[in-house]
C-alpha cells in the first residue's frame, strides 16, 4: 500500500534532526484541524516566505522520503505533480528537482505483466554530515511501485494539499501548481 502524506513544518526546520518525539514537535499534517491555524501563524510572521515542510511516500512501513527531506511545499509539490505529468507525457520518465535543499526525485517506466510498474528514485545529497570523515553523505533510495496507484495517489495527496492552501492567503504561487495538478487528474482517471 502506497501513502503520501504532507506535513507542514510549525518551527524553524534549520535545526530538524529526525525522531519520533521531534516530529511531532516540529510538523504538523495538512489534513489536520490545526494545518490551517499553522499556517495563518506562520504568514503573520513571513509574507512572501514560502511553507516549509515535508511530503512523506510510504510504501508498506518503509518510507521512501522522509521529514529530513523538508523543504518549500509550494516547490515540492510542483516537482511532484510534474514529475507525474511528464512521466505520462514523455513515454515513462519524469524527474523533479525543483527544491532549495537538492532532493532529486525520479520515477521510471518498468514493463512487467499484469500491470505495469515505475521505478521510484529519491536522492537526497548532503543528508547528514559525517564527523569522523569529514564530509556530507548522499542517501538514495529505490523502489517498484504500482503504476497507476502511485499516480493516484499523487493526485489524491496533491489535492488535499491544493484544498488547504486555497484557504491560505498567499496563493500566489499556486497558479502553475494548479494547472499541473489539473493536467495530471486529467491523464491519470482517462487512462
Amino acid at each position: 500500500m502506497i501513502e503520501i502524506n504532507t506535513y507542514i513544518g510549525q518551527k524553524e526546520l534549520g535545526t530538524y534532526e529526525e525522531n519520533k518525539e521531534a516530529a511531532d514537535a516540529f510538523f504538523v499534517p495538512v489534513t489536520s484541524k490545526e494545518a490551517l491555524a499553522v499556517i495563518d501563524s506562520i504568514s503573520s510572521r513571513n509574507i512572501d516566505r514560502g511553507l516549509n515542510g515535508a511530503i512523506v511516500i510510504q510504501v508498506d512501513q518503509n518510507k521512501l522520503t522522509t521529514l529530513s527531506d523538508w523543504d518549500d511545499l509550494d516547490l515540492l509539490w510542483t516537482g511532484l505533480v510534474t514529475m507525474g505529468l511528464d512521466y505520462l507525457q514523455n513515454g515513462g520518465y519524469g524527474a523533479s528537482y525543483s527544491s532549495i535543499n537538492g532532493l532529486e526525485w525520479s520515477i521510471k517506466k518498468v514493463q512487467a505483466k499484469p500491470k505495469n510498474l515505475l521505478l521510484f528514485h529519491s536522492k537526497r545529497p548532503n543528508a547528514f554530515y559525517d564527523g569522523e570523515i569529514e564530509t556530507s553523505v548522499l542517501i538514495e533510495i529505490k523502489a517498484t511501485l504500482s503504476e497507476m496507484e502511485f499516480l493516484q495517489k499523487i493526485v489524491s495527496s496533491a489535492g488535499n494539499f491544493l484544498y488547504l492552501r486555497q484557504k491560505d492567503t498567499r496563493t500566489q504561487h499556486l497558479a502553475a501548481f494548479r494547472e499541473k495538478y489539473n493536467e495530471l487528474k486529467h491523464l491519470v482517471y482517462i487512462q
